[in-house]
């Protein structure tokens, strides 16, 4: 007895490769609607002019503010958590929170006080911005005041 093997009729073999070529586009269709529009969001900031702290000594305590404006130059919203400058941490801001958010193609002047005197005794100081997109480093230019 001979067992002859069949091969696949021409329409199955075009059903086939139909369901294949619709399956895959189908996937390329779902990458392209939930996952592409998240995978190109990225915020980047830049520092713009020069960062200037002011450092004040009175009579028992001391207070440093820092003057930063950052220029968010990527499509999504940065959020600042917190700024570290001569080596002190601060996430006291001039707003009403403990963060600051920079929007998407604009720029924002940042008000940040410190608890003691981070100037020491130079004419910079240097310092980084934590922020969501991730830290970025500066170097401030020191203006002392009795």
């Amino acid at each position: 007895m001979r067992i002859v093997k069949g091969d696949l009729s021409a329409p199955v073999l075009a059903i086939i490769v139909t369901i294949g070529i619709i399956a895959a586009g189908l996937i390329l269709l779902a990458w392209f609607w939930w996952f592409a529009p998240t995978a190109g969001k990225t915020g980047t900031l830049v520092v713009v002019g020069t960062p200037v702290v002011n450092c004040s000594k009175g009579q028992s305590t001391s207070q440093s503010t820092l003057y930063i404006t950052l220029k968010n130059v990527g499509n999504e919203n940065i959020t600042v958590s917190y700024i570290v400058l001569g080596g002190k941490q601060t996430n006291q801001f001039d707003t009403s929170t403990n963060e600051v958010t920079v929007p998407a193609g604009s720029a924002k002047t940042i008000k940040a006080t410190f608890n003691g005197d981070v100037c020491g005794t130079g004419k910079t100081v240097d310092g980084f911005v934590a922020t969501t997109a991730g830290t970025y480093s500066f170097t401030a230019y020191v203006v002392k005041s009795s």
